[in-house]
């Protein structure tokens, strides 16, 4: 992929979340078809997927210093991540809206020739509760 191109990609993304809560861990894998563009120094992956509560749409914003997450569909949620930080956000489902509250501990953002892949570590809190220690890495390849 070129360095300095708002040209959009088409691309392969693959999105794997651990989550951890005690003893308990759960792994989700999803691949997906999307989009992929950069804007000055900020990436965008854009993708949409099917889930029991509708379709979704998600943009991924990699920027310098942070990392959103937007969601829109039949899910409408945002969250920021930046390390060290404690951040909030809001999820709203048909099942009505939940407070998030996430602290990013780690994130490494590596390119290399047509593909890159992200990784975050965070804590999650819903509604003031701990949701556990997540682990999401976000990889793409050019289609």
């Amino acid at each position: 992929m070129e360095h300095d191109s708002s040209e959009k990609k088409s691309v392969h993304i693959r999105i794997v979340t651990d989550i951890r809560d005690g003893h308990r861990k759960e792994t989700t894998a999803m691949d997906a078809k999307g989009m992929y563009y950069k804007k000055g120094e900020t990436i965008y992956l854009l993708y949409k997927e099917k889930q029991e509560v509708g379709e979704i749409q998600t943009i991924v914003k990699v920027a310098q210093e942070e990392v959103s997450v937007t969601r829109s569909g039949a899910v409408k949620m945002k969250q920021v991540f930046r390390k060290k930080e404690s951040l909030g956000s809001t999820y709203i489902s048909p099942f009505g809206r939940m407070d998030m509250e996430t602290l990013a501990h780690n994130i490494e953002y590596k390119q290399m020739n047509k593909k890159g892949r992200l990784f975050m570590t965070y804590d999650l809190h819903m509604q003031g509760d701990y949701a556990g220690k997540y682990a999401l890495t976000i990889t793409f390849k050019e289609a």
